[in-house]
């Protein structure tokens, strides 16, 4: 009796799975996924600004201020955790419903004008940018932070250090990144990977809650912790195994439309166990600031250490389990259209690629300026939105720049 009913769950699974591939339902338009999508993006501002009062990251960090919390610690390591996986999964469920849309051929085209077209116009100019903040700290700041100071040296050959320092692609890493899932998921579509049916037979909230945290473990461990973002020009193998997995995620989801809800019945206890996870992963992070020889040591690859290992799991069980709680959360209160979220969601986009000059520039002229941490962390945020927002709408919503970027925009809330 039950393996007959789990063999009918199964064939049933099986046909939804390809009547929802075989009809395309162009209407149907996911609200939460939405939101939480711009949410992640400018989460991603919060992040970077509070790195300038992170007691670990004042040696090598920018904008590193006199003043720091353990809360900005606290704080930003933990939204560091679920911020761009969430992106990443989101990306990947849009991937596939994109594919039924348009097919393989018009998919990698959207995909190269909407993702590697805006990666390869604005990475030099972010470079420039960047370069550009840097080079007025060092001749205008009188509070240099320890990095700064380490350019310096560097640049003038005091440090034999120097020449480790390599080639990043900024924050705009997010974007080749995805353009490179993208593409494996276009492969994977083409060999008809989704549709074995093995996914029909094993695929189950209770597998992905048991197994993803340990498919995700040999990426982390490779990594110091927390985690670094993959920006060098070429790929990188541990961000396909970290992100890359839940951009795998989002394009099962979306082939099993009603896999999410069955996720409900574990959300406590996801939290529970995520909140754990974080509190061991947070106390077992380095007591000192990090040096730059941490961060050399990292970039040559990181020792093996049992000690390592554990914090490598515990980062990836709050990661999983923190974003598929974040997931059902969003689809609970944010599944709704909402004209304001939606601009945002849009200008999200925007604002995040050029949020990176804006925040050095503003937080290099901060920290010569004695006021509170908090009211400088304040402010520094506001300018960017304030600035990013504005030159959206200016600059980028009805331009050439907004249809590359969003396609193209009649009204003000379309």
């Amino acid at each position: 009796m039950t393996q007959a009913i789990t063999q009918s769950a199964a064939t049933a699974t099986q046909a939804a799975t390809q009547a929802a591939t075989a009809i395309p339902h162009p209407s149907i338009r996911y609200h939460y996924m939405d939101n939480l999508r711009a949410l992640a993006m400018l989460a991603g501002i919060l992040f970077h600004v509070a790195l300038a009062y992170s007691p670990m990251m004042h040696n090598i960090w920018f904008t590193s201020d006199t003043s720091n919390s353990a809360i900005m610690d606290f704080v930003s390591f933990f939204l560091h955790l679920f911020r761009m996986p969430i992106f990443f999964l989101i990306s990947g469920f849009f991937a596939l419903m994109l594919i039924e849309k348009r097919g393989l051929k018009g998919f990698i085209k959207n995909r190269a004008v909407r993702i590697l077209a805006p990666f390869v116009i604005f990475l030099p100019l972010v470079a420039v940018a960047v370069m550009g903040s840097i080079s007025w700290a060092l001749a205008n700041v009188e509070n240099q932070p320890p990095l700064l100071t380490f350019i310096a040296k560097a640049a003038s050959g005091e440090t034999s250090e120097g020449a480790t320092m390599r080639p990043s692609t900024i924050h705009l890493w997010f974007l080749s990144n995805l353009f490179m899932f993208c593409l494996v998921t276009a492969a994977l579509v083409k060999v008809k990977f989704f549709e074995s049916p093995l996914w029909g037979k094993w695929l189950s909230a209770k597998s992905i809650i048991l197994l993803m945290p340990l498919l995700i473990v040999p990426a982390l461990v490779s990594q110091p912790a927390p985690h670094p973002a993959p920006d060098k020009i070429h790929p990188e193998l541990w961000s396909l195994g970290f992100y890359g997995i839940f951009f795998l995620l989002g394009n099962l989801l979306f082939m099993h439309k009603n896999l999410l809800e069955t996720f409900d019945v574990y959300k406590n206890r996801l939290l529970v166990v995520a909140l754990m996870a974080y509190g061991f992963f947070y106390y077992q992070l380095p007591a000192e600031p990090l040096t730059m020889a941490d961060v050399f040591i990292a970039v040559k690859g990181m020792p093996f250490t049992w000690q390592h290992l554990l914090v490598a799991i515990a980062e990836s069980y709050a990661a999983v389990y923190l974003t598929i709680y974040c997931l059902l959360v969003g689809k609970k209160w944010l599944n709704r259209q909402n004209r304001i979220f939606r601009f945002f969601a849009d200008a999200s986009y925007w604002v995040y690629l050029v949020h990176v000059p804006l925040l050095l520039q503003i937080q290099f002229m901060l920290l010569d300026i004695q006021i509170n941490m908090w009211l400088k962390f304040i402010i520094s945020t506001v300018v960017i939105l304030v600035i990013g927002v504005l030159s959206y709408i200016l600059m980028v919503r009805w331009t050439p720049i907004g249809t590359l970027l969003n396609g193209k925009r009649h009204k003000f809330w379309q």
